[in-house]
């Protein structure tokens, strides 16, 4: 088995992933349990430490094994405390996080931002590769993103850069998991889409071909797949919240250009892997018309290449560093 493994855990919203990636950030072995939103810090450590050993296990491996431990974490993350400063969808605010998992792993970890993570992982590996500057977008539970510049992860005061599904798009508008309104991520998030879904349907009276047992008035958020599937059968509900979504982002996006100007800006996370190129139509068609200064034909938009790998991938490059060779 080779040396200079590492290992890297994604907490995310609805799952915890994990990956053991060799020298060259190959992935070698993972596994994946969902996340209980309820569960404290601790009780998530542990059940990220067990996610992690299932992933050992295939490779009939330990902790002792691994040169370097990264861990993504659904919040801003102070690189010089590694506290977690508000994970809006776990319900935490100014957690130690990197304490308690030294004290569950036995191990030193770096920590960092999941949105950050995905996009150091298109960066370096993914979809941006070629690129020395990059900005990403993660749709999931929440929307997270992640700013390369210069090859540098540009993390900022206390982990605050980069939080890109807080950009204020609409002053007024809807309700975000974080308190304010307006939030880009109070559009374009699978938890937006559940919230928007529910007024079409269960308030306007609009038909969807959404499961009841996944899509009812008690629901808060939903498997990817089943967002997919029935925006690929047509359902009117589904296409109307989900382009609106997008074409959102899309004006987010612009709006991130105009103060980064990156080379290429990549789409991902759980609900954009489901989905596939298709959410490129709707994103380009606001993106390019509030775009500023710059040719639409000078910005890439490309899809996550790593997929549902780029923020735990992200996490072990965090982990070895990030020069790169």
């Amino acid at each position: 088995m080779p040396d200079n493994l590492a290992l890297g855990i994604d907490l995310g919203g609805s799952k915890i992933y994990a990956v053991v990636t060799d020298a060259s950030n190959t992935v070698i072995a993972d596994a994946k349990t969902s996340t209980n939103p309820s569960a404290g810090p601790e009780q998530t450590a542990n059940t990220m430490k067990e996610t992690a050993l299932a992933a050992l296990a295939k490779l009939e491996l330990s902790l002792a094994d691994i040169s370097y431990f990264g861990a993504a974490i659904p919040s801003p993350v102070d690189p010089e405390t590694g506290d977690c400063l508000h994970a809006v969808n776990l319900g935490w605010k100014k957690v130690s996080m990197l304490g308690i998992m030294k004290k569950t792993f036995g191990y030193d970890f770096k920590l960092g931002n999941d949105g950050n993570l995905g996009q150091l992982g298109e960066h370096f590996c993914g979809a941006a590769k070629e690129f020395h500057s990059s900005v990403g977008f993660f749709i999931g539970t929440g929307l997270g993103g992640g700013i390369v510049v210069e090859n540098k992860l540009l993390t900022g005061n206390q982990g605050l850069a980069g939080e890109l599904g807080h950009t204020i798009i609409r002053v007024g508008g809807r309700r975000c998991g974080c308190g304010r309104r307006g939030c880009a991520e109070a559009y374009c998030s699978k938890k937006a889409f559940v919230k928007a879904l529910k007024k079409e349907v269960f308030k306007r009276g609009a038909t969807t071909l959404l499961p009841i047992e996944k899509f009812n008035p008690e629901t808060k958020n939903i498997k990817s797949k089943y967002l997919a599937r029935a925006y690929n059968e047509d359902d009117p509900s589904v296409r109307k919240v989900v382009d609106k979504g997008l074409r959102m982002l899309g004006i987010a996006a612009a709006s991130t250009v105009a103060t980064v100007a990156p080379q290429c800006i990549v789409l991902g996370g759980g609900f954009v892997e489901a989905m596939g190129e298709q959410v490129i139509i709707p994103f380009k068609s606001s993106f390019h018309r509030h775009l500023f200064g710059i040719s639409p034909s000078d910005i890439e938009v490309r899809i996550s290449l790593l997929g549902d790998h780029a923020v735990a991938v992200g996490a072990t490059i965090l982990a070895r560093g990030t020069d790169r060779k």
